[in-house]
């Protein structure tokens, strides 16, 4: 390696980092919109929906890793290695857990309830407060505003607990086992997604605790 090469190895690369996430958070947002739009208009015998979730789990899985291989390739990184690993691992998760609700919705051809779109608001709503606490993240300038998104994202995830205990008592009320188990399997996939929204939203707290 040339002594330029090592120069830039070495540089900074906050820039690189927070541009990645900025993308992964942009996504999720989209993505998670798409998939709210969708419970309030569901129709199981289009598909298109399952199919804009896969195409978005997939842009996921592809910013993921080019945030690894940056990891790899750059030894000074805006905060922790192990806090970018975390990060990047738990934002990738929101993601496969709302296109794992999405599929089984389908493969189960689960009937909509109104828990739904009420998990579906939620996870969108999360999302975007993700996004808004990343783009505070960077530089480390606005903790205030990080730590607000947090708690949020934590208030979301207590109501996402409500709307799965209040779901499963109404459907438990029903006389259709097949019905009850395919219905309770999603919703409880739908409840996943917001805990993995507070596992990020703990992750970034931790962060901003350590550098701001």
């Amino acid at each position: 390696m040339g002594i330029g090469n090592i120069f830039k190895a070495f540089q900074p690369k906050d820039k690189v980092f927070f541009v990645l996430f900025e993308k992964v958070a942009s996504t999720l947002v989209e993505m998670s919109k798409e998939f709210h739009d969708g419970m309030l208009e569901f129709d199981l015998n289009d598909d298109r929906l399952l199919k804009r979730m896969s195409d978005y789990e997939h842009q996921m899985d592809d910013l993921t890793h080019e945030i690894f291989i940056q990891l790899g390739e750059n030894f000074i990184t805006p905060f922790d290695r192990e806090d970018i690993n975390m990060l990047a691992s738990g934002l990738d998760d929101i993601a496969d857990y709302m296109y794992a609700s999405a599929k089984y919705i389908y493969l189960y051809k689960t009937p909509p309830t109104k828990e739904f779109s009420e998990f579906s608001l939620l996870i969108y709503k999360c999302c975007i407060e993700i996004q808004s606490a990343l783009k505070n993240l960077k530089g480390f300038h606005n903790p205030a505003e990080v730590k607000e998104s947090c708690i949020k994202i934590n208030s979301y995830e207590n109501i996402a607990d409500d709307v799965l205990s209040q779901g499963l008592v109404r459907l438990f009320e029903s006389d259709d086992p097949i019905n009850i188990i395919k219905i309770k399997d999603v919703l409880e996939y739908l409840e996943v997604v917001t805990d993995k929204a507070e596992d990020v939203a703990n992750t970034i707290e931790s962060i901003i605790i350590k550098y701001a």
